[in-house]
């Protein structure tokens, strides 16, 4: 999905990567991860020693923060302070809670995200739950101070996004900070997407071809991208039809609605797995046991809905776009570890046409893309065989001595330790 871009989309997972002789890093999104991960990964380049490259925080001003969250839509704030392991906000920080507040008095139709991080000096899990605290303690600060509760909400990563190496006193202090994030709620964008995911649900044929593009960023912090394309059909509840090819992966998957089965073309060998049940059901097994989603899962999920916009906070009707021809609704959705936006048909036939994932928490953002073409649903669509038929004598091979050959990476990328 997009994984659920966090789920689209819970969060990107990170993994060492090496390209022979070449490190990269690669990043899957959770939450994208049932549309993202089911057709891609994102790579990039092991991480800057920060220390060296980062400055010292700038001189607090109103002005500066105001026109930060006008402009830039986020400001990190250092001149909030607490004690060691502690979410209890020390003194001196009220006349920075007192700018915060009257700046959002001043522009009321403003939310605003409020964000912990923290150092590495504790474990990763006791930083993150530190920081949500912490998050939480400004945002309670901010209530007492005359803004509705309803406009706030908090969130805390922990280490998991620093600005600055943690090897020295100064890059710790620098990745100790709390980020405020101006956020919108559009009810629009998210009736749109709603409209798209119920008319999705409601189809018992479709089809449609896909181009995608996954992106890569090398130890040169180069950007490149590995193209591939495909095909979806399916008859729910319980048929799917898939093929992708791409530079190094040429794939088929076929489920009856009791096995499935996936075809590696390029390499003449398949593998099948007995589960019944509905596509949704297929997904859910496929991402949670096997991590191996299919194309565009998130849409075709008769929840899409949900599973996209799980933990989103920020939302935007953008107005209108073209994608092949077709005018569409371009929306835009914000989570913690990926930014989203997906073009959706207007008309009759709400059906995505665009679905862009951004990546937070890699350098460079390296994105996935996915447009779609030659839509069809109903009596247009040729739902055909969804059995398998060895044609070709391909080899039988149990499904994790296969799947490494369904990626779309060259087989010179290889896993390493994780980040």
């Amino acid at each position: 999905m997009l994984s659920t871009p966090a789920k689209l989309i819970s969060g990107f997972g990170y993994l060492k990567c090496r390209k022979k002789h070449a490190d990269v890093t690669s990043a899957w999104h959770n939450s994208a991860r049932r549309f993202i991960v089911t057709t891609a990964v994102f790579v990039m380049a092991s991480s800057p020693s920060w220390s060296q490259s980062m400055d010292a925080p700038r001189q607090y001003s109103k002005e500066s923060m105001q026109q930060a969250l006008q402009t830039r839509d986020h400001y990190d704030v250092y001149g909030l302070r607490f004690d060691s392991g502690k979410s209890t906000l020390r003194h001196g920080g009220e006349t920075l809670l007192d700018d915060i507040a009257t700046t959002l008095k001043n522009f009321p139709d403003w939310g605003l995200r409020i964000v912990g991080h923290t150092d590495a000096s504790g474990s990763p899990e006791s930083n993150r739950d530190l920081s949500l605290q912490r998050a939480t303690a400004i945002k309670a600060a901010l209530v007492d101070r005359g803004i509705e509760a309803s406009r706030l909400s908090e969130a805390g990563v922990g280490e998991d996004s620093p600005i600055a190496g943690n090897e020295t006193s100064g890059g710790k202090a620098l990745n100790r900070r709390v980020e405020l994030v101006r956020v919108t709620d559009s009810p629009e964008a998210k009736k749109l997407l709603k409209a798209m995911s119920d008319y999705m649900a409601a189809q018992t044929a479709l089809s449609f071809a896909y181009d995608a593009n996954l992106q890569v960023i090398t130890n040169s912090d180069q950007k490149l991208g590995l193209a591939s394309s495909g095909t979806v059909t399916l008859g729910r509840p319980d048929k799917v039809h898939t093929t992708r090819s791409g530079g190094f992966v040429d794939t088929e998957a076929l489920f009856d609605g009791k096995t499935l089965t996936l075809l590696g073309k390029d390499v003449n060998k398949y593998t099948q797995v007995e589960t019944p049940g509905t596509v949704d059901h297929l997904i859910d097994e496929l991402k949670d046991k096997f991590g191996l989603p299919l194309p565009a899962a998130d849409l075709l999920m008769t929840n899409a809905y949900d599973a996209l916009m799980e933990g989103v906070y920020d939302s935007k009707d953008l107005g209108s776009g073209v994608i092949n021809g077709t005018e569409c609704d371009s929306l835009a959705f914000r989570k913690d570890d990926v930014d989203f936006q997906i073009w959706v048909a207007q008309g009759a036939q709400p059906y995505p046409c665009r679905l862009v994932i951004s990546s937070k928490q890699v350098k460079g953002g390296p994105e996935y893309s996915v447009q779609i073409r030659e839509w069809k649903s109903g009596s247009d669509v040729k739902l055909g065989d969804f059995t398998f038929n060895n044609t070709t004598g391909a080899e039988k091979l149990d499904i994790n001595d296969l799947k490494g050959k369904l990626g779309d990476l060259p087989e010179n990328f290889v896993v390493g330790e994780a980040k």
